[in-house]
C-alpha cells in the first residue's frame, strides 16, 4: 500500500503493485492505464476512509497527493517529524485494510454477477473431468494464443458441463480474468424425464450474439441505442483488448451465420479468450484449439450412475455391484446424458427393459434420446457419409480401425473416403486417434447402439417420403 501511493505522480512505466485487484483491473477495462486506474482505486479507499478516519486521510491526502514534505507536516502540526512517520504507518495501515474490505466487495459482486449470467447448473457430480479441466485451465490462462478453445463433442457428453465448471473454478481466481460472459445459441435441451425442452431466446445470428456479450459486460449502460452491429462490435472490441476477459459462446454450431461469426471471434479476441462449446468441430478456422470431449471411462460411467442412484434415493441402484451396471455402460457407453436418463427410469422399469428398449430403439425416450443427439448431423450427412457411418460398428470389437481397413469393406476409395470420414469427425460423429504415423477411426458405444436399430428407422421413413 505504502509502495503504491509513493507512486500516485509517477509516470505508468513504473507500474503498480496493486495491478493484480480486481478493482484495478476494472479502472483499466474502462481505457485507464496503470497509473491512472490505480489512482482512482487509492482515491475511492481515501474517500471511504475518510468517513470514519478523517484525520488519517487527511494526513494521507496531505504527504502524498499533495507532496508535502514530513517536516513541514510537523511544523503545521506542532510534532515532531517521528510522530508523522508513526502517524502515516498507522494511516496506511488503516487505508491497507479498507482497500482489502472494497476489493472483497468487488469480487463478491463479480461472483454474484457471474451467477446471474451462467446457466444454472445441470449437475451435481462430475466424473472423470480433472484431466480435462487442467488441460484447459493452462491453455486459457496462459497469456498468448491460441485465443481461441473449442470444446467438442457429441450431444449430452459434457461439453456446456465442462464449460460451466471451468469458469466457475477460473472465476475464483483474482489473477486470471477481469470479467466473464456467457451466449449461448442453444434452441432446446432434453430433460432426464426424456422430453425435449426449447430454450427461450437463443442467440441465433452474430449480431445476436455480439449484442448479447455487450449488454452483459456493460450491464446494459453503454449500449447505444438503437444498436447498431458496427458498434457494438466496435464497443465490445474495446473492452475485450483493453484487459483479459473470457467469453464462453456455447452450442456455437446452431448460431446461423456461424462462418462469419469465427472470424469476427478472432478479430475480438486477445488478451481475452473465448471458449467455445460445440456439436461440430471447426478445423477449417485456423487458430483454433480443438479440445474432443471423450467418453466416461466404465469406472467413471458406473460413479456417475451410482451417484445419480443416490441423489434420487434409488437404493437398489446405488448398491448394485460392477457387474449388475456393465450393461449400461455397454449399451450408451460414457455418455454422460444417456447415462442419468437410464438411470431415472430405473425407478419405473427393470435394467433389462430399458436397455432392450436402447439397443431396439423402442420407446418414448430411446427415440428421443437419440433424435436428440443425432438428427440434425444425421440430416447434414450426405449419402456417402452416411454409408461409411453404418459401418463403423463393424470395428467396434476392435477399439476401431485404420483407413485401409474401411477401405477393404466400403465402395469409397481414396480422396472420397477420406471426405466423407473428414464430415464425420466435423459433427463429432466418429473419433479420431493414434500417432504421427498411424491413425484410427471409431464410434462412440451410443453411437453403436443408434447405428444398429434407430437409423434404420429414421432411413425408412425416409424412403417413405420420396
Amino acid at each position: 500500500m505504502h509502495k503504491a501511493i509513493q507512486l500516485w505522480h509517477k509516470d505508468p512505466s513504473f507500474g503498480s503493485p496493486l495491478a493484480h485487484l480486481t478493482l484495478v483491473r476494472r479502472e483499466q477495462a474502462a481505457g485507464n492505464n496503470i497509473r491512472r486506474a490505480t489512482n482512482a482505486v487509492i482515491l475511492t479507499a481515501l474517500k471511504t476512509l475518510a468517513a470514519d478516519r478523517e484525520g488519517d486521510a487527511a494526513l494521507l491526502r496531505t504527504r502524498f497527493l499533495d507532496c508535502t514534505a514530513v517536516y513541514t507536516v510537523a511544523n503545521e502540526r506542532n510534532v515532531a517529524e517521528v510522530t508523522i512517520y508513526k502517524m502515516q504507518r498507522r494511516a496506511i495501515g488503516h487505508l491497507a485494510e479498507t482497500l482489502f474490505a472494497l476489493e472483497q466487495k468487488s469480487v463478491a459482486e463479480r461472483q454474484a454477477t457471474l451467477a446471474t449470467r451462467l446457466p444454472p447448473a445441470t449437475y451435481s457430480h462430475l466424473a472423470g473431468i480433472e484431466p480435462h479441466l487442467r488441460c484447459l485451465s493452462d491453455v486459457l490462462l496462459a497469456p498468448q494464443a491460441p485465443w481461441l478453445v473449442s470444446i467438442e463433442g457429441l450431444g449430452g457428453i459434457g461439453k456446456t458441463a465442462l464449460a460451466h465448471q471451468l469458469v466457475s473454478q477460473l472465476a475464483g481466481r483474482a489473477d486470471a480474468f477481469l470479467d466473464f460472459g456467457w451466449v449461448s445459441a442453444q434452441q432446446r435441451t432434453l430433460q432426464l424425464d426424456g422430453s425435449l425442452r426449447s430454450i427461450a431466446d437463443p442467440a441465433l445470428t452474430s449480431d445476436a450474439l455480439v449484442e448479447a456479450l455487450l449488454t452483459q459486460l456493460t450491464a446494459g449502460s453503454a449500449t447505444p441505442a438503437p444498436l447498431l452491429a458496427d458498434r457494438a462490435r466496435q464497443a465490445v472490441r474495446a473492452r475485450l483488448h483493453a484487459t483479459p476477459h473470457l467469453v464462453v459462446v456455447d452450442n456455437l454450431e446452431t448460431v446461423q451465420d456461424v462462418e462469419s461469426l469465427l472470424p469476427t471471434l478472432v478479430q475480438l479476441a486477445g488478451p481475452s479468450k473465448f471458449l467455445l462449446t460445440s456439436r461440430e468441430t471447426f478445423r477449417w478456422q485456423p487458430d483454433i484449439y480443438h479440445f474432443p470431449v471423450p467418453e466416461l471411462a466404465e469406472a467413471d460411467a458406473l460413479s456417475l450412475v451410482r451417484h445419480e442412484a443416490r441423489m434420487r434415493n434409488l437404493a437398489h441402484v446405488a448398491a448394485a455391484g460392477d457387474a449388475d451396471l456393465r450393461p449400461i455402460f455397454e449399451t450408451v457407453g460414457g455418455n454422460p446424458l444417456a447415462l442419468r436418463l437410464v438411470t431415472g427410469q430405473l425407478f419405473l422399469l427393470p435394467l433389462s427393459h430399458i436397455i432392450e428398449n436402447l439397443r431396439q430403439a423402442k420407446g418414448k425416450n430411446a427415440e428421443e434420446l437419440y433424435r436428440y443427439i443425432y438428427w440434425d448431423a444425421w440430416n447434414r450427412l450426405p449419402e456417402d457419409a452416411r454409408d461409411v457411418l453404418t459401418l463403423m460398428p463393424l470395428f467396434a470389437e476392435e477399439s476401431g480401425a485404420n483407413l485401409a481397413a474401411i477401405e477393404r469393406i466400403s465402395d469409397l476409395r481414396g480422396p472420397a473416403l477420406v471426405e466423407a470420414l473428414e464430415r464425420l469427425t466435423w459433427l463429432s460423429l466418429v473419433n479420431v486417434s493414434g500417432d504421427l504415423h498411424t491413425r484410427r477411426y471409431s464410434i462412440h458405444r451410443l453411437t453403436e447402439s443408434f447405428l444398429l436399430k434407430e437409423v434404420i428407422k429414421w432411413r425408412g421413413e425416409e424412403a417413405a417420403c420420396t
